[in-house]
């Protein structure tokens, strides 16, 4: 029988980006576009401060947003049941046609991941150190979290 799991890592890119997108707005939780600083930069800072908790097996080949998306989607399954109903109804059935998908595409990657790992992790600025992750939780080692970091790390400095 096929898992959760496994649906999701078979979603195309677009597809798993369309469903984080999606997921993540009927939680109630969406990109601000009028922030003042672009998300990447932000994340391209926090991965590089030195207390990050080790990025072991940091991917070779270099990710797809695609790829991005598919962890983000088992981190928040693993992480909430109702993100888990939420992501299975999706996959199952597709986006919902009234459910405009165009608008996933106006907010960045690193910007729907960030929203995704709010309750674990968040990005904070301080004058001397710049931007680094807070975490809320320590990420077990192999933890999905950890996976999400990893394929961040290699998109963006890798």
């Amino acid at each position: 029988m096929e898992t959760l799991h496994d649906t999701i890592d078979q979603l195309s890119d677009e597809a798993a980006l369309n469903t984080l997108g999606v997921v993540l707005r009927r939680a109630g939780l969406s990109p601000d576009p009028f922030a003042q600083e672009a998300p990447e930069e932000q994340l391209r800072q926090a991965l590089t401060q030195p207390d990050l908790p080790s990025l072991d097996a940091v991917p070779v080949d270099h990710p797809t947003d695609g790829d991005i998306a598919r962890a983000t989607l088992h981190y928040l399954a693993d992480r909430d049941e109702h993100f888990r109903t939420s992501i299975q109804h999706i996959a199952a059935r597709g986006v919902p046609a009234e459910i405009p998908i165009r608008d996933v595409g106006l907010f960045t990657l690193g910007a729907l991941v960030l929203l995704a790992m709010h309750a674990d992790v968040e990005l904070r600025k301080e004058s001397r150190k710049g931007w680094y992750f807070h975490f809320k939780i320590k990420p077990l080692p192999g933890a999905a979290i950890g996976k999400v970091l990893r394929l961040l790390y290699t998109k963006y400095l890798g």
